[in-house]
């Protein structure tokens, strides 16, 4: 099967420089616009079977309508062509207020036909993609959704998210074992990795990260992370 994956849009990051006449966008935006055009393009001409994007559409949770428009638009081309497109939600995307929407909420509100936001540790095995494939997803998870539900002090957060981190590794271990060895697995997580290496373009982090140990993601029983 063919899979296209990517993530880190950041669409909307323009803080200075000219706008385009025509649209009234910053050309910066333009550019990334050209880029995601590339990606949907692509995803379309290709005929993948499955697109994943994880995570971190815009530079924050409360993107311009504007913006949101041209995201739609790519995201429903993907929608029309039949592509299951699965959207993952990331630390950008995500409000720090409990049950406040998320950047991409619309497209789950609206049950989007091909499209899936996954905001949930989840596990979709082939029957519920109806591909050959199994897909472990880990989107960003928030400090203050695990604060509402645990007894833990805000004032420590490497407590926090040595927790998170904990959980996620038994979840996934779980998942892994759950899976079909017959069938390929995919885990694709909004997270750093212990241990990466990081280009210039981790100046747009916000805030601490969700690292995933390297021995998880080394696990020879993932076909692609």
């Amino acid at each position: 099967m063919k899979l296209l994956h990517f993530a880190d849009a950041h669409i909307d990051m323009a803080n200075y420089g000219r706008h385009d006449a025509e649209s009234g966008l910053p050309l910066r935006v333009l550019d990334f616009l050209k880029s995601l055009d590339t990606i949907v393009d692509t995803a379309i001409r290709e005929k993948v079977d499955l697109v994943i994007f994880a995570g971190d559409a815009y530079k924050d949770r409360a993107p311009s309508p504007t913006f949101q428009r041209e995201w739609g638009r790519r995201i429903i081309r993907l929608s029309k062509a039949g592509i299951p497109t699965l959207l993952l939600i990331g630390n950008h995307d995500l409000s720090p207020a409990l049950g406040r929407a998320h950047a991409i909420q619309e497209f789950d509100t609206l049950e989007v036909p091909n499209v899936r936001v996954l905001s949930r540790p989840c596990f979709l095995n082939a029957d519920e993609l109806g591909l050959p494939v199994q897909i472990i997803a880990i989107p960003w998870i928030s400090r203050s959704g695990l604060l509402a539900s645990q007894d833990m002090s805000a004032a420590d957060p490497s407590a926090i998210f040595a927790n998170i981190e904990s959980r996620i590794t038994d979840l996934v271990h779980g998942w892994l074992n759950e899976a079909d060895p017959n069938i390929p697995i995919i885990l694709t997580a909004h997270a750093s990795v212990q241990g990466a290496t990081y280009g210039s373009e981790r100046t747009v982090m916000l805030g601490a990260d969700l690292v995933l140990p390297g021995s998880l993601v080394k696990d020879p029983r993932l076909d692609y992370v």
